[in-house]
């Protein structure tokens, strides 16, 4: 019996209003945003309470050879976070760009 204990991904889709916000502000195509992954977390922005959002390409990190698999994984390897950004409940999205040039 062969028994396998790979460790699924915490990683999870980018809103759709996330990725909505991504295309028209960055250009990117549909394929783009819906490949990435992100990890979540609950935070304030003016006093605010917002969503706060690490994204990253799971295409990237495999071809860097990394398996990001929690929050602290990414934390681990910045150079393959592609945005950093938030949601407030109004739905009012913001992100920066945090691709390495190339």
């Amino acid at each position: 019996m062969i028994l396998s204990f790979r460790q699924r991904s915490e990683a999870k889709s980018l809103p759709e209003e996330a990725q909505r916000y991504l295309r028209r502000r960055f250009m990117l195509q549909r394929e783009y945003t819906e490949d990435l992954r992100c990890f979540e977390s609950d935070g304030f922005f003016r006093e605010q309470p917002v969503k706060q959002f690490l994204v990253f390409s799971p295409v990237m990190a495999r071809k860097s050879h990394l398996a990001i698999r929690t929050s602290s994984d990414l934390e681990q390897h910045p150079e393959v976070v592609a945005f950093e950004g938030r949601m407030d409940d109004d739905g009012e999205v913001h992100f920066s760009d945090r691709r390495l040039p190339i």
